[in-house]
């Protein structure tokens, strides 16, 4: 049998969104396992003995080795996968909504206080409130942290998020905006209008407190003025006059 073919199809029908079969994720999950040996077998093993993807990866690993197949390294590996699984979906897990000003305010002092160097955070939420994503990026710099446009392009594709927020630190002790920041809160915004994404806020965090753009009034005027149906509308009316 051709493994390297078999696993090849396997990954394109996973990352297809195609249907796999509990044996055929628990086949795929065994291949780090096994580099080079058809792991089918062993998957169907587990699933017998344990009756489900539930009960394997919630088996002790002395239940696990008892399993034709099984040595102590995989039945560790399968014990770390299931321990990853539980403390992922566990309901004690705390999980981060910003339903309003005042979460954000709250999540971004958390994360951004005693920082000692500039830090530049882009929340990525749902509809919700709850943050799906969150990435972070410091140069360990005290100031100019950036973000490239294609880059963050590719985050909100491949995230689909309903909305963003952005945080970052000013050292300086001044938490009002630069023209940097004002250039960058319109750049994200662009980018948010040609995804259909909104852009909630964009926060400071300084030692003399927050400024948020959305309370000083300006995000919505940012919106407007770099929306790309506004923006469109704007050309159109303008060629229609010129003619």
């Amino acid at each position: 049998m051709n493994h390297a073919g078999h696993r090849q199809r396997l990954y394109e029908r996973l990352n297809s969104d195609g249907f796999l079969h509990d044996h055929e994720l628990l086949e795929m999950l065994l291949f780090n396992a096994f580099p080079r040996k058809n792991t089918n077998p062993i998957a169907h093993a587990l699933l017998d003995a344990f009756g489900s993807l539930k009960g394997v990866l919630e088996a002790e690993a002395s239940q696990l080795k008892a399993v034709e197949g099984v040595g102590e390294s995989v039945a560790n590996y399968l014990k770390v996968v299931g321990s990853v699984a539980a403390a992922a979906y566990s309901s004690d897990r705390r999980e981060v909504l910003l339903k309003n000003y005042g979460d954000f305010k709250t999540f971004t002092s958390e994360r951004l206080k005693n920082r000692s160097d500039e830090v530049l955070e882009i929340y990525f939420c749902e509809k919700n409130g709850k943050v799906k994503h969150i990435f972070s990026r410091t140069n360990n710099e005290v100031h100019g942290v950036t973000v490239e446009r294609e880059e963050l392009s590719a985050l909100i594709a491949t995230q689909k998020p309903y909305g963003l927020l952005i945080a970052h630190n000013h050292l300086s002790g001044d938490s009002q905006p630069s023209e940097k920041d004002d250039e960058f809160t319109a750049e994200v915004q662009m980018l948010c209008s040609l995804n259909n994404v909104a852009l909630y806020d964009h926060c400071i965090y300084s030692a003399d407190g927050i400024y948020s753009y959305f309370n000083a009034g300006r995000i919505d005027k940012i919106k407007r003025a770099y929306n790309i149906a506004n923006i469109l509308n704007s050309d159109k009316q303008a060629l229609k006059n010129g003619n």
